[in-house]
């Protein structure tokens, strides 16, 4: 996970598909702050408003990072209702393991099933 005072350009674009939509000043300033290590309040008159206006739109990436490990990937793919189900809940349970502090990797698969739940049926829907 990247620092939470300064980040990687790498690691600020691996954050942005988990906020959403933002405007690209938005997107700009934070990335003045956490990556460039402009101070906010520098931001702030840069871009012509509050501090307190930066300092929510730094917070909102910190959290991010916070919540996701900067070595997960985000994955979007059309499903049947069925699978997106199973794969909801593995993202589920992955994300309730790091925030109890369960490593994944090879020591998680241990404990654990190698093969998703379903992971059969995937391959045979994508074959029918």
């Amino acid at each position: 996970m990247p620092t939470l005072e300064k980040m990687t350009l790498q690691e600020f674009e691996a954050l942005r598909p988990l906020l959403g939509r933002l405007a690209l000043d938005t997107v700009d300033i934070a990335r003045a702050v956490l990556v460039e290590g402009v101070k906010p309040a520098e931001a702030a008159t840069r871009n012509h408003m509050s501090r307190q206006r930066v300092h929510g739109i730094v917070q909102r990436f910190r959290a991010a990072a916070r919540q996701v490990p900067a070595t997960w990937r985000r994955v979007e793919v059309w499903l049947p209702p069925e699978l997106a189900a199973q794969v909801e809940a593995i993202a589920a349970k992955a994300r309730d393991d790091h925030a109890a502090g369960v490593p994944h990797g090879k020591k998680a698969v241990q404990a654990g099933s190698t093969r998703a739940p379903g992971a059969d049926s995937l391959h045979g829907a994508a074959e029918g």
